[in-house]
């Protein structure tokens, strides 16, 4: 692999960081509080996180590509001795570790949890089955919120050391 494919992932990989991120800080901070008084609310919610969730899985495949193809311009040797026995080594695979757990939220929260939320939130907005997994929905957004901002300080660390 060349140097430009290098520079070529890394460019794509931190534009889908910033989409990524972007669209949940823009979710948390503008767009839930903006739509909080909304009469509909419900329905806004739900047709604007059906658009993310197809932005946010094109990110997250452009950052496992670039990520992978990153990894493999460093040298990283795909086996658990090397992500145990360095300190490059064990932050690339606490990383790993922690995209792998944010691919798996995203799909339970994303194609599951967000989903049935949202359609239990416009049958029976006061059932407390439907409060219950709204606020299961909100704890796995803000988990995976927390993961990402954690994986953006890992691949700092990746790239500047410690």
């Amino acid at each position: 692999m060349n140097y430009y494919t290098y520079i070529f992932s890394v460019f794509f990989h931190i534009m889908a960081a910033c989409v990524w991120l972007g669209g949940m800080l823009f979710l948390i901070f503008a767009f839930i509080p903006g739509v909080k008084k909304h009469p509909d609310k419900v329905n806004l919610i739900g047709a604007v996180s059906l658009k993310f969730r197809v932005v946010g899985i094109v990110a997250l495949l452009v950052l496992l590509v670039t990520g992978i193809i990153q990894l493999e311009y460093k040298g990283v040797q795909w086996n658990m001795n090397y992500f145990t026995h360095n300190n490059f080594g064990k932050t690339a695979g606490l990383k790993i570790l922690i995209f792998m757990l944010i691919l798996l939220i995203s799909l339970v929260h994303d194609y599951f949890m967000g989903t049935y939320a949202i359609d239990a939130w416009k049958k029976n907005p006061n059932n407390p089955k439907t409060i219950r997994l709204r606020k299961l929905s909100r704890l796995f957004g803000r988990i995976n919120f927390i993961l990402a901002l954690l994986a953006v300080l890992l691949g700092i660390l990746l790239v500047r050391g410690w």
